[in-house]
C-alpha cells in the first residue's frame, strides 16, 4: 500500500470539514489510507480519527506575528521536510494554494506532488498534477476546489456525497441550536433563536444542545434565564473542545443554526442541518444540507442574514415533523 499525504491547513475548520468526502474519494481511488497535514485549529483528529480512509493526522505547529513567526515558521519547515522524508510518502496532495505547501513537498523528496495550482503554486507543479492549467485560471467557484481538483485526477465525472460514521445508539433524541459563527455577518439575532425553541418545545423537543462560540456566554446566560421556566434542558458548548461534542452532535435528530464549522459537521455525520446565511453564498454538497437564505430581491450583503424571518425559518423545519 502506498503511503499518501494530504496537505491541507484549511481556511478555517468548517472549510476543512466541508472537503472531508472529497479526501475520501481520494482514498478509495487510491485504494490507500491518507496521512493528513493540517493546522491543529482544524482539530481534525477529533473527528478523523476513526475514519476508515484516515491513517495518521499530523498537526503543523501556529505562531502569532512578528519575528517570532518568520522563524518559528522557518524551523517547523525544516522539521516537516525532515519528518516527511522519514514517512517515505509516495504520492502528495496539496488542497491549499500555498507556494509553501509544494515547496515543502519537494524538499522532502516526495516524487509524485500534485496540488490545486492556484496562481504562484502553478509554477511549482507539473502541468498533469494540477486542478489550473495556468497563473491566470479563475478560481472554482464556491469552495468547490477539493471536489474539482479529485475529479480531474482521477476523471470522475461527479463525486457523490458519503457522510463520516454516526455510530450513536441514542439518535434523534436532542435538536441542535448553531447560534456560533466566527463573523458577526453570519449570525442570526439569538432572539430569534429563543421564539424558535420556544416554537419547538410546543412541538415537544425538550433537548436542545446550543452549539456557541467561546465568546458567547454572555448569549447563553441569556437564553437559559429568557427560557428557565420552560421544560427545555441545555448542553451549551462555549466551554467545550470538538470531541467532546460530537458524542451529542450524533444523538442530535437536526441541526438548524448558522452557517459555521460546526454545521459542516452535522453535515458529514449524515445529519439534517437548516443552515442560516447570511453574507456568503450557500454550498450545496449534500442532501442534509437545507438552505435557509435571503430573498431573491434583497442584495447580499453584511445585513442580509437580518431579513431572515422566524416563519422562513420554522418553514423549513417542517420536514422533520412528519
Amino acid at each position: 500500500m502506498k503511503k499518501i499525504l494530504v496537505i491541507d491547513p484549511g481556511k478555517g475548520w468548517g472549510h476543512f470539514v466541508s472537503k472531508i468526502y472529497a479526501f475520501r474519494a481520494l482514498s478509495e481511488n487510491l485504494k490507500s489510507k491518507i496521512i493528513f497535514l493540517t493546522k491543529e485549529s482544524t482539530q481534525a483528529e477529533a473527528y478523523l480519527k476513526n475514519e476508515d480512509f484516515c491513517e495518521e493526522i499530523i498537526y503543523l505547529k501556529e505562531f502569532r506575528g512578528g519575528l517570532s513567526k518568520i522563524f518559528g515558521n522557518i524551523k517547523e519547515n525544516l522539521f516537516q521536510i525532515q519528518r516527511l522524508k522519514n514517512l517515505n510518502i509516495d504520492n502528495c496532495y496539496i488542497f491549499h494554494p500555498s507556494c509553501r505547501f509544494a515547496i515543502i513537498a519537494h524538499l522532502a523528496k516526495i516524487k509524485n506532488v500534485y496540488g490545486l495550482g492556484y496562481k504562484y503554486q502553478n509554477f511549482f507543479l507539473k502541468q498533469n498534477k494540477r486542478l489550473y492549467k495556468s497563473f491566470f485560471s479563475k478560481c472554482v467557484p464556491n469552495d468547490n476546489e477539493a471536489v474539482r481538483f479529485v475529479e480531474k485526477l482521477f476523471n470522475i465525472e461527479k463525486i457523490n456525497f458519503k457522510p463520516m460514521n454516526n455510530s450513536s445508539e441514542k439518535k434523534n433524541t436532542i435538536i441542535a441550536i448553531g447560534i456560533a459563527s466566527s463573523e458577526k455577518e453570519k449570525r442570526w439575532s439569538v432572539d430569534n433563536y429563543i421564539e424558535l425553541i420556544r416554537y419547538l418545545l410546543k412541538k415537544n423537543y425538550n433537548n436542545f444542545l446550543i452549539i456557541s462560540g467561546k465568546d458567547q456566554t454572555n448569549e447563553e446566560k441569556n437564553i437559559k434565564e429568557k427560557l428557565n421556566n420552560s421544560s427545555a434542558n441545555f448542553i451549551f458548548t462555549s466551554k467545550k473542545k470538538i470531541f467532546e461534542v460530537i458524542p451529542y452532535i450524533l444523538k442530535c435528530k437536526f441541526y438548524v443554526g448558522n452557517d459555521t464549522g460546526f454545521a459542516h459537521l452535522f453535515i458529514n455525520y449524515g445529519i439534517n442541518s437548516h443552515i442560516i446565511y447570511g453574507n456568503c453564498v450557500p454550498q450545496y454538497y449534500s442532501k442534509s444540507i437545507n438552505i435557509i437564505d435571503k430573498d431573491d430581491d434583497i442584495e447580499r450583503s453584511d445585513n442580509s442574514i437580518n431579513t431572515i424571518t422566524l416563519d422562513k425559518v420554522i418553514k423549513s423545519l417542517q420536514p422533520n415533523f412528519t
